[in-house]
């Protein structure tokens, strides 16, 4: 997996220190080996919690259940702000219809 997070906003020191709006951004694939990176993304976001953050999939060519529990616990550790997963391919969309995310996530195309 690759994963970059790009915060976007008008103000540079409100970007720096969290509290606008973020991108996370993974590509390639999404398995139980990036546990490991993953969890320093959610210690990053939740150090400096953005005020909306987008879950850009559309550079993710697979994912598995593994991945699916890493989302649940970026859900849990930004508990107060709304997360929306765009751009699934069908793969990865069938796995988030299965894995019923859009209880816990906005989705979007």
């Amino acid at each position: 997996m690759q994963a970059r997070i790009e915060r976007t906003s008008g103000d540079e020191q409100t970007a720096a220190n969290g509290g606008g709006p973020a991108t996370l951004v993974l590509e390639n694939r999404f398995t139980f080996t990036d546990h490991e990176a993953f969890r320093h993304v959610i210690e990053d976001l939740g150090d400096r919690p953005p005020s909306d953050l987008t879950i850009d999939l559309s550079g993710l060519i697979y994912m598995d259940s593994a991945a699916v529990g890493m989302l649940l616990l970026l859900r849990e550790r930004l508990d107060r702000i709304r997360i929306v997963l765009k751009g699934a391919n069908t793969p990865v969309r069938d796995l988030i219809r299965i894995a019923r995310l859009g209880t816990l996530f906005d989705l979007s195309e």
